[in-house]
């Protein structure tokens, strides 16, 4: 059995900088055993049901802009997988999950290919990227997760997005913000003792809304925990850029 990540992926340029969280996730990758292939969520990729992105001629999104010009010409190639995908597809309809192949999108977003990239230099195993469908509720995200563990025996399923996204409120400060230090901590100690209740009511804290102006971000915790056969999960990565933004990420189903 493949672990499930959830992954803060932070800003697209981390990748090229050298900051504590590009290293803890680099170093944490190496004590993961390559699975056969790869299903990923982010918080990029949002519809109304749920979309398998298309495997066919499947290239980089560049769904950003001000940053570096290295960052544009960055290559990491991605392949998709045909059977793959139409095997999900058909599992997911058969959980009466409504799902079909986004045919013509064909782009894995940053969200999918930046993390990607601190996890594996160089990939050479299918990634099938499916969407988040924004009309579902949080308890249904967590049902979607739960669907998808028959796969975890050959895939590492991985969602990507952010335990807080306020970037209007981001400063150069060095003095975290009350409200993301406290809901920080609130999510971490939830994973830790696997409690499914205080995760859903997360969204009810006066903290929410100031760590999460909009929620997608956010979403992507509910699948990973709704995967994780083992609900008690730990954080690999701490930290806290721009006093407010947290880098926090948590394995669940580790061998460790």
């Amino acid at each position: 059995m493949y672990p499930t990540l959830f992954i803060s992926h932070g800003a697209p340029n981390m990748i090229l900088g050298n900051s504590w969280s590009l290293k803890n996730i680099k170093n944490f990758s190496k004590s993961l055993e390559k699975p056969k292939y790869i299903i990923i969520f982010s918080a990029h990729y949002l519809t109304n049901d749920v979309k398998i992105l298309d495997y066919e001629k499947p290239e980089l999104l560049y769904d950003f802009y001000g940053f570096e010009k290295e960052l544009y010409e960055y290559e990491y190639e991605i392949k998709s997988d045909k059977d793959l995908c139409l095997k999900i597809e058909t599992h997911l309809n058969k959980n009466g999950l409504k799902t079909s192949i986004d045919k013509g999108k064909n782009s894995y977003d940053h969200g999918v290919w930046t993390t990607l990239s601190m996890i594996y230099k160089e990939l050479d195993i299918p990634v099938v990227q499916i969407s988040i469908p924004k009309n579902y509720t949080n308890e249904q995200l967590i049902n979607l997760g739960e669907s998808l563990q028959v796969f975890k025996d050959e895939a590492m399923i991985i969602a990507s997005g952010g335990l807080t996204h306020n970037l209007r409120d981001m400063s150069a400060s060095s003095q975290i913000k009350k409200y993301a230090k406290d809901f920080n901590e609130y999510i971490i100690n939830a994973i830790k003792n696997g409690d499914e209740k205080s995760l859903l009511n997360s969204v009810n804290l006066d903290e929410f809304y100031l760590n999460h102006p909009t929620p997608e971000h956010f979403w992507p915790l509910f699948i990973a925990f709704g995967n994780a056969i083992e609900k008690k999960g730990f954080s690999f990565n701490s930290e806290m850029l721009y006093s407010n933004l947290s880098m926090e990420c948590f394995a669940f189903d580790t061998k460790g």
